[in-house]
Parts: C-alpha cells; sequence; structure tokens
C-alpha cells in the first residue's frame, strides 16, 4: 500500500488519510482547463526531473479515458533561477515517446489544446 512506502509528509490531509485501511486516495497534479467554460482538455501528472523513466500514472489515465482527453506526464527540472526545462510524453490518445522541450514549446503544446476547444466552447469568444 502507499500508505506504506512513502517516508514523507505528502501534508495534512495525506498523512490523515493514510491512518485508515480500506480507503485510497491518489492526489492529481494537473487538469489543463478552459479559462472560459473550465471543461477540462487535458490531465497532467507531473515530476521532478531526476533522470527517471517511469512515474505510475494508472489514475491519471483512467479519468482522461473516462474524460476522453489527453494525459501527460511531465518531468520538470529548473533551467536557470526563471525557467524550467521539460521531458513530456504523452500517455494517452495518441501516446508518444519523452520529448525535450522547452518553455515554449510546452505552452504551445498546451494553446493547441485550448486553440481545438475553442471550436466548440459554449462560454469562450
Amino acid at each position: 500500500m502507499a500508505r506504506d512506502v512513502y517516508a514523507f509528509s505528502n501534508g495534512k490531509y495525506s498523512d490523515w488519510h493514510r491512518k485508515y485501511d480500506g480507503i485510497a486516495y491518489i492526489d492529481v497534479d494537473s487538469v489543463e482547463c478552459c479559462m472560459y467554460c473550465y471543461e477540462p482538455l487535458a490531465i497532467i501528472e507531473t515530476c521532478y526531473d531526476k533522470g527517471q523513466k517511469f512515474k505510475a500514472t494508472t489514475l491519471s489515465k483512467i479519468i482522461a479515458s473516462r474524460l476522453n482527453i489527453p494525459c501527460f506526464l511531465v518531468f520538470y527540472k529548473e533551467l536557470d533561477n526563471t525557467s524550467l526545462t521539460f521531458r513530456i510524453k504523452r500517455i494517452r490518445s495518441s501516446k508518444t515517446e519523452f520529448q525535450l522541450m522547452n518553455e515554449d514549446q510546452w505552452v504551445s503544446t498546451l494553446r493547441n489544446l485550448h486553440l481545438n476547444h475553442s471550436k466548440n466552447c459554449k462560454k469562450g469568444k
């Protein structure tokens, strides 16, 4: 059980929740959403990049599948004091291998999700 694996606290609620057998939860890192109607556009599982090749994403993929939206695994690290670099893998809906991206490239990917949604958005421009 995950409650036995982690030696660090993931917050008060997590600590509280781990005290009880028979219940489980997993945090969802990020939901990219429309800024007008709040429709979910992608599930994003994030992790600080230490060169690893894997992070558990089962729940994120299930949620994305049920919502019929993409799911991304994003490893990130600081490039300098003000910017990040990314290793990104699409893990649901047109799966990809890891791609190195700078901030502009990742923002472009996210903007494309918004652009595609805007064609059908009920509240946006």
